[in-house]
């Protein structure tokens, strides 16, 4: 089978990371990929290293109906037979070619984008008329759409993100629950404006108050880098925040910290998140991401209030105060069970057979 993902992330994510893992297992099972995505992106410089192919296309804007032919004889020369949409950059375009040429559509949610008014009407229309099967990332992403836009339930499907387990071989933990030297606690993130950076930084100085010596780590690059910064020298905190800049060693970077962190107050499912999770870290995350029907609160992490500072803070001192060693077997045994890259990937290729008549249920996968 023929499948055309189309991405406008330009750099490097937990969506851009899906969407080469999801490309490289596909391949492996006999499918055709091609990728369309934005000239300089992460995903066109390393697309090309793994043999995928990789096509750049700026369409500029959502509405940028002047690039449809061009999308179309893509579609018609890669002789496609279905197309996934993952970013709202291409929603418009990429789905108005697709119905021209006659394909089937789908479009993947990854992130939350609710919208109001006008927006919400004519985001209604998309769903509606222009896209065959809606694939949602997390539960929390197919019930918010089905309450925003009335959406069939039968025509979104829940596919979560998935690990490499290979990357995150399963680490020995003792049992002990003495308390180390000091701890390590990691932020792995974009660092943007939406992350809840700010938040999680507010909320240390009221840590160390009842954790004692700690060492924080903030691993990424983003646009209020500077200002996280600016922020733990103004709280005298220089000291204790690592800033680690992009890195790519993420496997053991998680092999020497002790729980990490993900204080977006709205994630559709943390690709970094889940990949703690792998490595036997439990993960403290807010109940606006899609991690709140994943983590067991209390058991294999602890799930607090967004966009709260001191909540943030008592999530970390108790998960640090409790066996949250045995927390983290706990969250590698949910991503074992629920995010195992082949097993997501198997979802998928059902779908995509299903959707395009290719697949029947008396068909064995």
């Amino acid at each position: 089978m023929n499948i055309l993902i189309f991405d406008a992330t330009p750099h490097w994510s937990g969506g851009a990371n899906r969407i080469l893992l999801y490309s490289r297992e596909l391949i492996k099972l006999g499918h055709s990929v091609t990728v369309c995505c934005l000239p300089g992106s992460g995903l066109s410089s390393r697309l090309p290293k793994e043999n995928i192919p990789a096509i750049t296309i700026n369409p500029k804007s959502d509405l940028n109906l002047l690039i449809i032919p061009k999308l179309i004889q893509l579609i018609i020369k890669n002789n496609i037979d279905v197309i996934d949409i993952c970013s709202p950059k291409f929603y418009w375009v990429a789905s108005l070619a697709g119905r021209i040429a006659n394909k089937t559509v789908m479009l993947t949610r990854n992130v939350p984008y609710r919208k109001k008014g006008i927006k919400k009407l004519v985001n209604k229309i998309l769903y509606a008329k222009l896209v065959d099967r809606i694939i949602a990332v997390s539960d929390k992403i197919k019930r918010e759409l089905i309450e925003d836009f009335n959406i069939p339930d039968h025509k979104i499907t829940v596919i979560y993100d998935g690990i490499d387990l290979l990357r995150f071989p399963l680490q020995k933990t003792n049992n002990t629950t003495d308390k180390p030297e000091q701890y390590v606690l990691a932020v792995i993130s974009r660092l943007d404006g939406n992350k809840g950076l700010e938040c999680f930084v507010n909320a240390i100085p009221k840590i160390i108050q009842q954790i004692g010596p700690i060492l924080f780590m903030i691993v990424g690059t983003g646009s209020i880098e500077q200002k996280l910064k600016e922020l733990t020298k103004k709280l005298n905190l220089s000291d204790k925040v690592l800033f680690t800049g992009f890195r790519k060693d993420i496997p053991e970077i998680l092999s020497g910290v002790d729980i990490t962190v993900m204080p977006s107050p709205e994630e559709g499912m943390s690709m970094s998140a889940l990949e703690s999770m792998a490595s036997c870290k439990p993960v403290v995350a807010t109940s606006g991401s899609g991690l709140s029907d994943v983590i067991i609160n209390k058991k294999s992490g602890m799930i607090v209030q967004p966009n709260d500072s001191n909540e943030l803070a008592e999530g970390v001192v108790k998960l640090l105060q409790s066996d949250y060693k045995q927390a983290g077997r706990e969250a590698r045994k949910i991503v074992e069970e629920k995010f195992a890259l082949q097993t997501v990937v198997a979802q998928y290729e059902i779908l995509v057979k299903t959707i395009t008549n290719q697949f029947s249920p008396n068909t064995k996968a």
